[in-house]
């Protein structure tokens, strides 16, 4: 057997087994490689084979590391399998989450100026699930807080990095009951409906 052979068997039998991402950095070391080129060069390699094989899966560059995941079409299937609920999160929770990640870093009042009502139950919830979290403070009086995604957002959506998210003109932003708002306390209790790929209960 080559040793470019072994190396790419190694590399699939690490991703395969992994339980999360797995980062360049930890992979070079493993393989005792320098840099992430011939990494690069053998997740290359690797995915052709899967798709000139017609393979189900692929090795994808997820959250700075690298993950094995199945094409999303058979999603519904799989999770007909799946014994683990996902999580849900309720509109105003997932409205939160995408002025964080759109602007941030942002402190609390900067979310509350958007959206209108008081957030401070989503962004408790969004900390909790660990789809935000505390990057630092504003250099301002009173120092508030300032928050960002974290790198389970980018594991659960499959993003590279937080470039990859969508454009905001390639949204289809409808307002579907006009320019009324509900009110902060029917906004914040609202039940959770909808789910999120991927994120599992703690």
């Amino acid at each position: 057997m080559s040793q470019e052979k072994e190396l790419e068997q190694i590399v699939e039998a690490v991703l395969f087994a992994a339980p999360q991402v797995v980062s360049f950095k930890e992979l070079s070391a493993l393989l005792e490689v320098e840099g992430t080129a011939p990494v690069r060069a053998i997740i290359e390699r690797l995915n052709q084979q899967y798709n000139d094989s017609g393979r189900v899966f692929r090795i994808q560059e997820v959250g700075g590391g690298l993950q094995m995941r199945t094409d999303a079409k058979y999603r519904p299937w799989i999770q007909k399998l799946e014994p683990i609920k996902p999580v849900k999160l309720s509109l105003p929770t997932i409205e939160t989450l995408a002025i964080v990640a759109y602007k941030q870093p942002l402190t609390r009042a900067s979310v509350e100026f958007i959206r209108g009502v008081d957030s401070s139950y989503t962004l408790r919830t969004l900390l909790q699930k660990k789809l935000i979290r505390v990057v630092g403070k504003e250099a301002v009086p009173g120092r508030p807080i300032l928050y960002g995604t974290t790198k389970t957002f980018l594991e659960v959506f499959g993003l590279k990095n937080i470039t990859n998210l969508p454009h905001l003109s390639e949204l289809d932003m409808v307002e579907e009951e006009g320019d009324q708002k509900p009110s902060a306390e029917k906004t914040e209790n609202a039940p959770e409906q909808l789910e999120l790929p991927k994120l599992t209960e703690d």
